[in-house]
């Protein structure tokens, strides 16, 4: 019946989370790498450091004082040209000697910045590093340099300046063969140590961020699905919204259109909701749409659809059901909306208006489909059943409003509008009474457009204001006319339920009679039944101030809508119109006659007038007066043309042009009357 909410796959999230954990081991690793290559580099200089402090030990404690051992004659000579003493190079090689023999060196030589071997403990003169090895050259120049030598076992190798005693002066190179192995085994399981530790670090911040991004994709996959619920659904009611609906009516009737199958796109208006809104205030309103969606929900079956368009406007699809059925269905949803619910402590039944458009009948598309329902409702707002099923050209056209509205708009700017009136006249005289003033649109192109074409699309727009302006100035200045020629006829105005919920209705007829001088009973106001059903506080505070005036009320179409008699009760309503579907029965139909009958006999006792529409036969026109009604209007009488035209002779029809008056008498075209 509606969209469940989103629940994220294990699959997709899943593969999210192996990519995520994938992606963000990399960088751990890298880092590991980094981390381990650094220490092994600082390990190694630590190395170096460690090797040029011993050989510093060894210069200082072991050659410097052999090499001082015979005074300080030509102690600051270059020792490739002055040798060594048979006195120091005994103590060097005794010196050394033990040192090899402890292993704190491996190899010891002494050498003129020639590269000449002056001392070996070995005793060999023709091996060592070469004169142009950077290293070399760098001692001779007083900088010692450490290297490590790796091979079976690894090595330290130091070359560093021979520094003559006191003076400080460089007389040589030093090369120093250290043993390392000891040092790289202590290095080596340090770092291994090092290594587990950073390691064992590593893989808990790696947990870490694998259960931070096995959460944060389930927290991402939970928030996704919620925005597309939310995206799809009404906040208030958990509905699905308009484009849920559509996406889902379009997947239904593509499988309608290849299975064959039939079913119905149904929308709905809630009727007098502002009210709801305006009284007890938005929160009532908003319980109020929850109420009934649920109302909604429990007299629909598992395979409807049922979604909340905005406002007060639901849609509703209805797969597999015919046009009896679904009405059916609606009927039964009409009586669970129907029941008492209690908004701020303010018991109310709701109302509502239903279009139905069936597929394939009226449509296989969702904009089609939708177009003719909302015809269909718009029609069920109007008259007097609260279900109505789209029956094609005699619908109204809302998708043509917003052209119709624009060029309304520059037709009162270019005064393309005309009144005609029909004369009303008292029974059984047939003297001419009064107009009603009829609005008629003298198009460039379509020539005259009659008001059922344009007056549906100004009442839904502000149009209607300007345009009952229009009118009432022009009937009230034809009323002039009229009056200088010497008929003091009233005149009928129709005004919208719109007209009196505007503010300041009241004070502009006050204006347009002080304008045009004309007296308050002479202008009659006609509003239709189901205008007093809307905003009732508003209503009837207009209505009041209007009859304050003196402006007559005229009840238009009575019996044609919904009204109550308790809400004509106490209105200063000086004629009531009786519907033309009920007038144009009276002579074959005792249903008719009897309904008429009811209405002439509650005019009289409110003290109003009984005026019948549409008498098109002098047969009805008889009957009337034998049931007392007091007016009468209709095609018969005269049809709707501008003022000069009315002629102002009797109407009374004499017995012997009935049956030629039936006979000239045409069925309605077009017009209203």
């Amino acid at each position: 019946m509606w969209i469940r909410r989103a629940r994220p796959r294990a699959g997709s999230t899943s593969r999210l989370f192996v990519t995520y954990a994938v992606a963000s081991l990399v960088p751990v690793v890298a880092l590991g790498a980094l981390v381990l290559q650094d220490y092994r580099r600082d390990a190694a200089e630590q190395g170096r450091m460690q090797g040029l402090s011993q050989a510093d030990v060894i210069a200082q404690m072991v050659v410097a004082p052999a090499l001082d051992s015979s005074g300080s004659q030509n102690l600051g000579v270059d020792l490739s040209r002055r040798g060594l003493s048979a006195e120091q190079y005994d103590m060097l090689r005794e010196s050394t000697g033990l040192a090899v023999y402890r292993g704190s060196v491996q190899h010891l030589r002494l050498r003129g910045f020639t590269g000449r071997v002056i001392f070996s403990d070995d005793g060999t003169t023709s091996v060592g590093v070469p004169v142009s090895d950077p290293d070399f050259r760098a001692a001779a120049a007083g900088e010692s340099r450490a290297t490590v030598i790796t091979g079976q076992t690894q090595t330290i190798r130091v070359l560093k300046p021979l520094l003559a005693g006191a003076t400080g002066q460089s007389v040589g190179v030093l090369e120093v063969y250290l043993p390392y192995q000891a040092i790289a085994d202590r290095r080596d399981q340090l770092v291994m140590r090092t290594v587990k530790r950073i390691g064992g670090g590593l893989v808990a911040l790696y947990l870490v961020l694998a259960l931070l991004a096995w959460w944060t994709t389930r927290s991402l996959r939970r928030y996704a699905a919620d925005q597309r619920h939310h995206a799809l659904h009404d906040a208030l009611t958990g509905l699905p919204n308009r484009v849920a609906y559509r996406a889902w009516a379009e997947q239904r009737l593509e499988q309608a259109r290849r299975d064959g199958e039939h079913g119905a796109v149904v929308l709905v208006d809630l009727n007098r909701f502002k009210e709801v809104n305006d009284t007890l205030g938005h929160h009532a309103g908003d319980d109020l749409l929850c109420q009934v969606s649920e109302r909604f929900r429990a007299g629909l079956g598992p395979r409807d659809i049922l979604a909340r368009l905005g406002g007060d406007e639901f849609a509703l699809l209805l797969p597999g059901r015919s046009g009896p059925e679904a009405v059916a269905l609606l009927e039964d949803i009409r009586e669970r909306l129907g029941a008492e619910m209690v908004l701020d402590g303010v018991p109310l039944s709701i109302e509502a208006s239903f279009g139905i458009a069936l597929y394939p009948e009226h449509g296989s598309g969702v904009h089609d489909l939708k177009q003719h329902a909302d015809m269909a409702m718009y029609q069920a707002k109007r008259g007097t059943a609260d279900i109505v099923v789209y029956s094609g050209d005699n619908a109204a056209h809302p998708h043509q409003w917003l052209k119709v509205q624009a060029e309304l708009r520059h037709a009162l700017e270019r005064d393309e509008l005309v009144l005609h009136y029909q004369p009303k006249v008292s029974l059984p005289d047939g003297e001419v009474e009064g107009l009603e003033a009829l609005v008629r649109w003298q198009h460039p192109e379509r020539g005259m457009v009659p008001p059922g074409d344009f007056l549906p699309a100004a009442e839904h727009s502000g149009l209607i204001v300007p345009l009952t302006e229009w009118v009432l100035r022009r009937a009230l200045t034809d009323q002039l006319g009229w009056t200088a020629a010497g008929q003091s006829w009233a005149v009928s105005v129709n005004v919208s339920a719109r007209n009196l919920e505007v503010a300041g209705f009241p004070a502009l007829v006050a204006r347009l009679l002080a304008e045009t001088g004309t007296p308050a009973h002479r202008l009659v106001l006609e509003v239709t039944e189901t205008a007093l059903a809307g905003d009732v506080a508003t209503v009837e505070r207009v209505i009041a101030e209007v009859a304050a005036l003196g402006v007559g009320l005229s009840i238009d179409d009575f019996g044609a809508g919904f009204t109550s008699l308790s809400q004509l009760r106490g209105k200063p309503v000086a004629e009531i119109k009786i519907d033309r579907q009920f007038v144009k029965d009276v002579a074959h139909d005792p249903q008719s006659r009897a309904i008429v009958r009811s209405v002439i006999e509650l005019a009289h006792g409110l003290g109003s007038r009984a005026t019948a529409e549409g008498i098109e036969t002098a047969e009805i026109y008889r009957w009337l007066i034998e049931a007392g009604c007091d007016e009468a209007q209709g095609y018969l009488i005269g049809r709707p043309v501008p003022w000069p035209q009315i002629d102002a002779r009797r109407f009374a029809v004499p017995e012997e042009e009935i049956v030629t008056a039936s006979q000239n008498v045409t069925a309605t075209e077009g017009m209203s009357r």
